[in-house]
């Protein structure tokens, strides 16, 4: 039994959760709610599959949720219960692939493989899904699907829903097989009759015994080849024997021209180095090495005391290269400089007589003094200046009171006081015209005094530090002196040891000729010795090559042109007998393959006769199978309708609550299958006859019997839309039926439906389902009713 289902991002279900229980559960909503699609997320959990799926309808990644909200994967868990155990298996698609995991009480049983969780339910449920489609789940608006094929087409439909149609397929393929080796067999016999007139398999014998004789021919002739080659090979051997000979006489007499050549090109050296030893005759080999030695000995203590020199002389030459260095260093960089700041020291100091900083302060100081005092005279005279003005103003604004003592005033005299004031503010401005004069003469000195007293400032700082370059230049032309006593001391010895070193570099010059020619002497004498023994090398192998001569005086040319015709002759007969062979084996090719022709079809008859007897063993087998396969089919469909016979008949009381039709059955009438029902007048057609409500509680009959007979274990079935073409007593009856009496049979039912009227069938948990279709809404699942409630 199912008990709980959870979808996320499942087509429209964003994360719905649904409980069910025994007896019918129901979904209700209107088309494209939602409805479907949860019995469809059912067998995906349990199958891996659904019917729109294994059509291709969709692709695995249409299921999830695209609108109105994109998802990246889908989910659907649905739990079940079996004998007391709980199961939940869940899967998860993403796009173009599917994981799921099964769980007994919690624990992982398998996972994540897909494939591997449908295999393991199956086996749990002992059902795949082609048995749960057509048992289990009445497909949208066909609970009446039987009554709705056509006659003639019901065995057939259903011999599919049963699978026996794989037993006509296998025997309409046998039958094909029957009639597949007819074919071959007359093939076959039609080639045995052509092989059966062919002559050459009456030759065979003739032909086989001429192959003998060819092949016996073919070896005298190899065996007559082989002596030939042979001779052959042994005239090749005596001729390369000959003209071995030939070769060594005329290798003979070159050798010994050249030889006697030698031997006169070393007379004549020899005779040559005796007269340029003549000064040396009188002395041996040995005491011109003697003599050598000691030349060498004396080399080596000149080189040894050559060096020495050569070294003393370099360590006096690195002495006084660092007083060279400051000789240059004073001369050229350090006397120019120091000459420059003694000339400049003087110069500085004659300024400084005719300037001393003291007096110029002094005057800077007084100069300082009177610009003062001059802007002190300044700023008072402007400031009575303004005053006077100021007073004038008042006065002339002011009526007959002074407007100073508070007096009376007249205009005469306020008059005579303006006049006064006006000449007072006259020799106020000469005043300041001549104050303003004066701070810029001032001004001028002032500036001019403060230049010349930064002036004579940077003289006295530079004085100071130029103060000491004559006592550094007199320090430096002491330096300078020492330095080059030191460097003519240092000439006088340097001349002594190029001195020195030139006569010992003479005198080693003079060793090493004499080295040389001792060497010389000692080589040509070494020479002699050597020709002299080549003589006598010359001399035994001119004898020896005269031994050799006599020993080959044998050899004739008459003898070996005897031979290479010979030669010739066995070539030629060599060529002859491999034409005739090639052509003998050309023969005997051709002969063999004709034999190994004869041979093949003689093979190809024996195997055509063996594979005519073995394919009529396979005909009469494959016939006693197509009788034996159609005799399957008839008893499997008399099985199964006895089965669902003795079931419907056992529900109709249950589920039917009239007694006016006490019985049902599938029959066979025309060679097709009928439902049929039992009144008072007999067995009449369910679709023809009997009524709506009738009809549809027939078809529940069969379908609830189909799945009793097919899926015993299960006790569910699944009933999308069952109320197409009913009308309302039909659907009441059948909503009575779903209700109160169907829980006998079946353990649970699930009821798709748009329907409202079907909602009193439920008598387990009821749903509705409702979608905004226009807004691309989420499907909204609402628990309308419990078994509780």
């Amino acid at each position: 039994m199912i008990t709980k289902v959870n979808l996320k991002n499942w087509r429209s279900h964003l994360d719905s959760e649904l409980n069910f229980s025994e007896g019918t559960n129901c979904f209700v909503g209107q088309i494209g709610s939602g409805k479907t699609t949860i019995m469809d997320a059912i067998c995906f959990a349990l199958f891996g599959t659904f019917l729109q799926l294994q059509q291709k309808k969709i692709k695995l990644e249409d299921i999830i949720m695209k609108k109105p909200v994109k998802k990246e994967q889908a989910e659907v868990t649905v739990y079940f219960d079996i004998d007391g155990t709980e199961w939940s298996v869940k899967r998860t698609v993403t796009k173009g692939r599917s994981t799921a995991e099964l769980r007994r009480n919690g624990e992982l049983i398998e996972g994540p493989q897909a494939t591997k969780v449908t295999e393991e339910i199956e086996k749990i449920l002992k059902m795949d899904y082609e048995l749960f489609s057509r048992a289990v789940y009445s497909e949208q608006n066909q609970l009446d699907m039987f009554l709705t094929i056509q006659k003639g087409q019901r065995m057939k439909k259903i011999d599919e829903l049963l699978a026996i149609d794989r037993f006509e397929k296998a025997r309409m393929n046998t039958k094909s097989l029957v009639n597949r080796c007819s074919t071959v067999l007359d093939e076959k016999r039609r080639m045995v009759q052509n092989l059966g007139m062919d002559e050459s398999l009456n030759r065979y014998e003739i032909i086989k015994r001429e192959m003998i004789d060819l092949k016996e021919k073919e070896e005298k002739m190899k065996k007559r080849l082989e002596d030939v080659t042979d001779k052959k090979l042994k005239t090749a051997r005596d001729i390369t024997k000959l003209r071995e000979q030939q070769k060594k006489l005329q290798s003979i007499g070159e050798d010994v021209k050249k030889y006697t050549a030698l031997l006169d090109i070393t007379e004549t050296d020899i005779e040559k180095l005796k007269g340029d030893l003549v000064e040396f005759a009188e002395k041996t080999s040995e005491e011109l090495k003697t003599e050598l030695d000691k030349i060498l000995d004396d080399i080596q203590k000149l080189n040894y005391h050559l060096e020495d020199e050569k070294n003393n002389f370099d360590k006096l030459k690195e002495e006084y290269a660092g007083d060279n260095a400051k000789i240059r260093l004073i001369e050229e960089e350090r006397f120019p400089k120091i000459r420059k700041d003694v000339e400049e020291l003087d110069d500085i100091t004659i300024k400084l007589k005719r300037s001393p900083l003291r007096k110029l302060e002094t005057e800077l100081k007084n100069v300082n003094k009177d610009f003062e005092k001059t802007q002190m005279k300044l700023q008072k005279s402007l400031v009575k200046s303004s005053e006077l003005e100021d007073s004038i103003h008042n006065l002339s604004l002011a009526g007959s009171v002074c407007p100073v003592c508070n007096g009376k005033l007249t205009e005469k005299k306020k008059s005579s006081l303006i006049s006064k004031k006006q000449s007072q503010i006259e020799e106020l401005k000469k005043d300041i015209e001549d104050s303003k004069s004066e701070i810029e003469k001032l001004q001028v000195s002032k500036t001019r005094l403060e230049k010349k007293v930064k002036e004579v400032e940077r003289l006295e700082q530079r004085f100071e530090e130029l103060k000491e370059s004559k006592k550094e230049l007199k320090l430096l032309t002491d330096e300078l002196k020492d330095l080059k006593i030191k460097i003519k001391v240092f000439n006088n010895q340097k001349k002594m040891f190029e001195k020195n070193i030139g006569m010992l570099e003479n005198n080693l010059k003079n060793l090493q000729e004499r080295q040389e020619n001792v060497k010389q002497v000692l080589s040509k004498k070494e020479d002699v010795n050597e020709k002299l023994d080549r003589i006598k090398e010359y001399r035994q192998r001119l004898s020896q090559l005269g031994i050799e001569k006599e020993m080959l005086s044998s050899f004739s040319p008459s003898i070996l042109e005897k031979f290479e015709l010979d030669y010739q002759t066995i070539i030629g007969l060599e060529k002859e007998l491999q034409t005739h062979l090639l052509n003998l084996s050309e023969i005997t090719l051709e002969k063999q393959k004709l034999l190994e022709e004869v041979e093949n079809k003689k093979k190809m008859l024996e195997n055509y006769r063996l594979e005519i007897r073995r394919i009529e063993g396979i005909s009469e087998q494959l016939q006693l199978l197509e009788n034996a396969l159609e005799a399957t089919q008839e008893q499997l469909r008399k099985d199964f309708v006895s089965a669902v016979n003795q079931a419907m008949q056992s529900i109709w009381s249950d589920i039917y609550p009239y007694r006016d039709i006490y019985s049902i059955r599938l029959g066979i009438e025309e060679g097709d299958y009928v439902l049929q029902l039992q009144d008072s007048t007999g067995w009449i057609p369910a679709d023809g006859v009997a009524s709506g409500g009738e009809r549809s509680m027939a078809c529940l009959a069969l379908r609830i019997a189909f799945s009793l007979v097919l899926a015993p274990q299960l006790q569910m079935i699944v009933l999308d839309e069952p109320t197409h073409n009913l009308d309302s007593r039909a659907v009441e009856e059948l909503a009575n039926v779903l209700r109160d009496r169907i829980t006998n049979l079946v353990e649970q039912v699930f009821l798709i439906t748009h329907d409202p009227n079907l909602e009193t069938a439920v008598s387990g948990y009821l749903y509705r389902l409702e979608r905004e279709k226009e807004r691309d809404g989420f499907t909204k699942v609402t628990l309308v009713a419990g078994p509780e409630s």
